[in-house]
């Protein structure tokens, strides 16, 4: 435990800043949860409507969805924390034997917070002598940024509707994802997250979602593949899901992507398109402050310094 507390706290000491970014810094259009955050005073939102179809075999049950995913994130108090509230919105048309049923309604709402533990910042500084060096693999840019998000899911509806008890939810679960990211490249991002959602109850499931990203030559377009695995007391599955993102403007960017599953129980066949928009951004006001600070502690030390 002892040893546990120290590396815990040796990982504080040396976290650096997270730094903002003059591009929208956007989880989509992937499902993963990048680990920076978007900066202190500035709020965005991200969303996606999908439409999915799958069948069960084993239970003769086909269903159709359409669905809005959203999120919406603002930094607040340091430059690694943000807060995140997103949900989904979904319409569900349900075929079992021959009988059909829709559902229309939240299928879940979720509130949390996520903060950059960990940065390796010092590992990928610009070597200003040599492009090669710069543009390189190296294995120590393979060591990932780390954060930790903490939620909860609250009046959560059944995740994939066709299983029983599908109104037995607790009012209040909660949710947590470790987010790792790497960028091995320069054009090439790494995302895995490791999440446990609803715990503390039956309906207790446990994800991995790997996002692999690559910038193009133009830097406005970008592509993605993405695997997700799931499971649970009620459910698994294995998701592969692929897409690309187009930045219009320095703070808003279009995606689209498309995804299947492994498996037969149920068969899933997902696409959407979705915006990031950043529609809200004071990070000047901070660096002008900080400037400020800097240049009066400059000057009060000079004035003791030289007598004025």
């Amino acid at each position: 435990m002892k040893k546990g507390l120290f590396s815990f706290f040796v990982l504080w000491a040396i976290t650096a800043h997270a730094q903002y970014t003059d591009i929208i810094n956007s989880n989509k259009p992937g499902r993963s949860m990048g680990a920076y955050s978007v900066g202190q005073k500035v709020a965005q939102a991200e969303a996606d409507v999908y439409y999915e179809t799958n069948k069960h075999e084993a239970l003769n049950l086909s269903q159709e969805n359409i669905g809005l995913n959203y999120m919406v994130r603002y930094g607040v108090w340091r430059n690694e924390f943000e807060i995140i509230g997103d949900g989904t919105f979904l319409y569900s048309n349900r075929t079992a034997d021959g009988l059909s049923s829709s559902k229309l309604g939240f299928q879940r709402n979720t509130i949390g917070a996520k903060y950059l533990f960990y940065d390796p910042v010092f590992l990928s500084k610009s070597n200003v002598y040599s492009w090669k060096a710069n543009a390189d693999f190296s294995w120590r840019k393979m060591i990932p940024a780390i954060s930790l998000y903490l939620g909860f899911n609250i009046l959560e509806k059944n995740r994939y509707l066709y299983e029983l008890n599908n109104e037995d939810y607790k009012i209040i679960t909660p949710k947590a994802i470790i987010a790792l990211q790497s960028h091995p490249l320069k054009e090439v991002a790494l995302v895995l997250n490791l999440v446990g959602n609803n715990m503390a109850s039956k309906h207790a499931q446990y994800s991995y979602i790997f996002t692999l990203t690559h910038n193009l030559y133009d830097d406005r377009w970008s592509i993605f593949l993405e695997s997700e695995g799931i499971t649970s007391d009620y459910y698994k599955d294995s998701l592969l899901r692929m897409g690309a993102s187009y930045l219009i403007d320095e703070n808003f960017q279009i995606n689209a992507s498309i995804g299947a599953s492994w498996k037969t129980t149920p068969t899933r066949y997902l696409g959407g398109i979705g915006v990031s928009y950043r529609f809200y951004d004071r990070y000047k006001d901070i660096e002008y402050i900080e400037k400020k600070k800097a240049r009066d502690k400059q000057n009060k030390e000079d004035a003791q310094i030289f007598g004025f």
